[in-house]
């Protein structure tokens, strides 16, 4: 029987994403950095449609003291019990980070192994550069923290490909995805948690994508100065 974990909603995600307090006690924080700015939101939209997120450099914001962009969206991958995977772009080439964290397990390695297994099969050469990057698979899992709390207390869980072309990149984390939710569908593993009803609404919120679409033109109406973020 799966266990119930901690997720959000995808209302709160996109709640926090505009700087709104969120309705499910624990989702934000003021010490982390949600709030998106106006690039931001066409990122964070065009992550939606594509299941990854792709960003210049770690799309870190000094005066945020960290990215809101990467934080929102991994509480979107978070409450859709999906890998959260983004693309880093770099003129010396692409870096494609593939976290485990959000899948909410307490044993990731069948997952891990899995994805580096069809990698290495799909993307020899560029498994090359990943030889010694699977990184934080390793430690402990923090089960109490993946439980009960916001993913942004959860240590990252990483396996990362560095210095691939772009085209390369994209098509890594399209293939990881597909493959990860084809095998999610129809080998439901015994450690697999769930985040019970709250999932299954989230996702099927998903399917109909209104979500948050009012909340972004309500956001604009009011005038939020987005210079100030």
């Amino acid at each position: 029987m799966k266990q119930k974990v901690y997720r959000p909603t995808l209302d709160d995600v996109e709640r926090i994403s505009l700087g709104k307090g969120a309705r499910k006690r624990g989702t934000g924080s003021r010490y982390v950095c949600h709030r998106l700015n106006q690039e931001e939101r066409r990122l964070f939209d065009l992550a939606k449609s594509n299941n990854y997120l792709v960003i210049k450099g770690t799309a870190y914001r000094r005066r945020r003291k960290g990215s809101p962009l990467c934080n929102t969206f991994r509480q979107r991958c978070d409450a859709l019990e999906q890998l959260y995977v983004v693309i880093e772009k770099y003129a010396s080439g692409d870096i494609v980070k593939i976290d485990f964290s959000t899948l909410r397990v307490r044993d990731d390695t069948s997952h891990v192994s899995r994805v580096w297994k069809f990698l290495k099969d799909k993307y020899p050469e560029a498994m090359e550069c990943a030889t010694n990057n699977c990184r934080d698979t390793t430690k402990a899992i923090d089960w109490e923290v993946i439980q009960n709390k916001a993913i942004w207390n959860a240590e990252p869980r990483l396996v990362v490909i560095e210095s691939v072309d772009r085209s390369v990149a994209k098509s890594i984390a399209e293939d990881v995805l597909m493959e990860t939710f084809a095998y999610m569908e129809e080998h439901t593993p015994d450690n697999a948690e769930s985040g019970g009803d709250q999932t299954s609404d989230n996702k099927s919120l998903m399917k109909n994508e209104d979500i948050g679409v009012d909340s972004v033109n309500d956001a604009l109406k009011n005038g939020i100065d987005w210079n100030d973020i």
